[in-house]
């Protein structure tokens, strides 16, 4: 500001000569009285003090406009230096002052904003330049040229930990001044980043170190292959051990020809394809970094040896490697082929032994289902007549006893479907007045009603219909009932139920509640489980494999099971079962409601002839019993021998009716002939006791038409005829 005016006042002066020079050139003051001429003097000097006050105003304001900026200048870039890392200073060389410093000086060596002051400011700045790392430094510097310093360390008293510096100069001359300005930037961190990677480069040093140790012991031989300059190096890694000669070094096409010379023809061929070089480019490309192994055997040695190289793909300096290591691998492949051998004579025997089973079961399901089929299917005949409702009682009680013992034979051989995780669920339409009857009836009949009465209590508003597997839901809750009559003396035992509707499903819960003995807490937990130990005392608490198998069925069924009981008081099962509605009407009290047996289709086939093949007569009566409500004329035979005269002498028939199981010849046997018969056409059925799973597809599959199994049910063979009579 002050260089400024100095400028102004000679300018002044000059224009205050000039005025005087033009104001006696042109002004005749000899003309002028003395008053006049004052006058004129008098304005000419304000008319030259006043344009002195305009100009002066007029620079004063552009200087202070020019000053303001220059603050804000200043203020701006004090802003954008406050958070850098960097502490910006000049200082005037000849007159050995600081003229100007960034105020970060706190931020870039961390020292408390209240300790900053201008005197000490200069003290940390001295204490720097003074270090001995930076002396030495600036004693080689020609202070012509720009000088950057080497990182250097630094603490002040006022903080803890040392700070790493570096020190820029840019020396510059203005006229006869000699100023530098000087940059102390903050290299912590980079100093930091520094020593981490000597310290890493140390440690993968030091690991490179433990892996070759570690690869020399579990390796014998470490080839390299060099993809970008096609080099080949083979090392032996253990003196004594020479699979592929000496430690040499060649191309790539060498490393085939060794592998030619030491590898069994046999297993050449797949290594020669796996490390061939076109190969080894490609799976390099694929898999970087990744590795791959081949195992071959050795020709030429007395032993056999096996050996598995493993591929190692990496990059370096921009060029591709494949590093194969080699090991001996005899022992373990050896112990791989004995497994094999051990597990294959152990899967063969375990075929043997399960077909041995399933014949079992097949023969055991004919021989229990066939007596069953008679007595269910003549009771099921009865039902369809008129009978006093007495007769018609005893009779229900009989063909419910036979369908739930045909269940109780059906669960002994689920155990096998079960174990081997082949039961399937078999969902269907059913009557739930008459499923709880029918439970009712078969249990009131077991227990000791003078002692323990049976009550069945269910919620009116149950669905009329449902469709799910009845069946299995039946077997757990007559398992659950078993247990509780064989456990309970006196009181009650009750069944109870209701259905929780949530749309077109209900959640169908079902309880079984004693005055038994009841069951110890710590024992509830292994009601349902086989696998857990049972003692002599648990014995007493569970009842034979009912309630393990309906833990099975239940997990089938996606139910649920839980058990509550109180020792001396009696127990609660309860199940939880997920069940479509067909018909929403509710059941009304079920005390009030008669199961009537439903009589036999309106379907008629007058005039229709089915031939019956069976070789048991009881089988035969109980399949024309079934047969005559559809007006159908029946021939019946006793073997497949007789089937084929009958069929053979020119005898028609629209249906035939075989059974799988009779001696001499079977129905498969007997189906087959048929066959080969001219213009043989008719539909044959298999009637079969087998119901192992996966028999009907193995009888649709031979050329059976359809499946009917014993005991033979109304509604399936209803469908039957249908099917194959109605419209023909």
């Amino acid at each position: 500001m002050e260089h400024r005016n100095k400028k102004i006042f000679p300018i002044l002066i000059i224009i205050t000569l000039i005025a005087i020079f033009l104001m006696y050139k042109f002004i005749d003051f000899s003309s002028l009285s003395t008053e006049t001429s004052i006058t004129v003097v008098i304005s000419c000097i304000v008319l030259l003090l006043l344009i002195f006050l305009i100009f002066y105003i007029i620079i004063y304001i552009r200087n202070k406009e020019k000053t303001k900026e220059l603050r804000h200048r200043d203020q701006l870039f004090n802003s954008l230096v406050k958070n850098s890392d960097t502490i910006y200073l000049m200082y005037d060389n000849k007159n050995r002052e600081l003229v100007y410093m960034t105020h970060n000086m706190y931020d870039v060596l961390g020292i408390k904003t209240n300790d900053i002051n201008d005197k000490n400011e200069m003290t940390i700045i001295k204490e720097i330049f003074k270090s001995e790392s930076l002396s030495s430094q600036l004693d080689s510097w020609d202070e012509q040229s720009e000088f950057l310093s080497q990182m250097f360390s630094y603490r002040n008293p006022s903080y803890q930990h040392t700070r790493w510096l570096k020190i820029k100069i840019y020396p510059f001359i203005e006229k006869k001044s000699s100023y530098y300005v000087i940059l102390i930037s903050d290299a912590t961190k980079e100093h930091e980043q520094q020593h981490l990677l000597v310290s890493q480069a140390s440690d993968i040093k030091t690991r490179e170190r433990q892996l070759n140790q570690i690869t020399s012991l579990s390796y014998d031989i470490e080839m390299d292959v060099n993809l970008t300059s096609q080099e080949f190096s083979l090392k032996n890694l253990k003196e004594d051990i020479r699979y592929f000669g000496d430690s040499k070094k060649g191309n790539c096409h060498d490393l085939l020809e060794i592998l030619k010379k030491y590898v069994k023809e046999e297993d050449y061929r797949n290594v020669s394809t796996v490390l061939e070089p076109n190969n080894l480019e490609k799976l390099s490309n694929e898999q970087l970094n990744e590795t791959t192994s081949i195992k071959y055997c050795l020709s030429s040695v007395e032993q056999e040896i096996w050996l598995e190289s493993t591929l190692f793909f990496t990059t370096n300096k921009g060029e591709k490697h494949v590093t194969i290591l080699t090991k001996n691998v005899t022992e373990d492949t050896e112990y791989i082929r004995r497994q094999n051998a051990i597990l294959q004579s152990a899967l063969k025997e375990a075929k043997q032994a399960n077909d041995a089973k399933s014949e079992f079961l097949s023969i055991m399901s004919h021989e229990i289902r066939t007596p069953m089929n008679a007595i269910i299917g003549l009771s099921e005949s009865v039902l369809a007549d008129e009978i006093n409702e007495n007769v018609r009682e005893d009779i229900e009680n009989i063909n419910s006893a036979s369908n739930n013992l045909l269940d109780v034979i059906d669960g002994i051989l689920d155990i096998s479907k079960i174990e081997s995780g082949i039961l399937k669920l078999e969902e269907k339409e059913y009557s739930t007045a008459k499923f709880f009857k029918d439970i009712y009836n078969l249990t009131k009949e077991r227990i000791n009603q003078d002692k323990v009465k049976l009550i069945l209590d269910i919620d009116k508003n149950m669905p009329t219909k449902l469709f799910g597997d009845n069946g299995k839901i039946r077997q757990i809750v007559l398992n659950l009932l078993n247990n509780s009559i064989k456990f309970t003396e006196n009181g009650a035992i009750t069944i109870k139920s209701k259905g929780i509707k949530h749309n077109s499903n209900v959640k169908l819960q079902i309880s079984v509640i004693d005055t038994g003995i009841g069951i110890e807490k710590n024992k509830l937990s292994r009601l349902f489980d086989d696998n857990k130990k049972i003692t002599n005392n648990d014995k007493n608490y569970i009842g034979g494999m009912g309630l393990s198998i309906s833990g099975k069925l239940i997990d089938l069924l996606n139910g649920s099971i839980v058990a509550e009981s109180k020792v001396g008081e009696g127990s609660i099962f309860t199940i939880t079962i997920e069940q479509k509605i067909i018909d929403d009407k509710p059941i009304g009290d079920i005390d009030m409601i008669k199961i009537q047996k439903k009589k036999a289709s309106n379907f008629k086939a007058v005039g229709k002839k089915i031939l019956i093949v069976d070789d048991n007569k009881l089988n035969l009566k109980v399949a024309e019993k079934l047969l005559k409500p559809y007006d159908v004329i029946t021939t019946s035979v006793l073997s497949g021998k007789e089937c084929l005269e009958l069929i053979n002498n020119g005898e028609n028939f629209d249906l035939i009716l075989l059974d799988q199981m009779m001696p001499d010849m079977d129905g498969v046997e007997t189906l087959n002939k048929l066959k080969t018969t001219d213009n043989f056409s008719t539909p044959v059925i298999v009637l079969t006791a087998d119901a192992i799973v996966g028999v009907k597809e193995k009888y649709l599959s031979v050329g059976f038409n359809d499946y009917l199994s014993k005991p033979i049910n109304v509604d399936e063979l209803n469908e039957i005829l249908k099917k194959y009579l109605q419209n023909n």
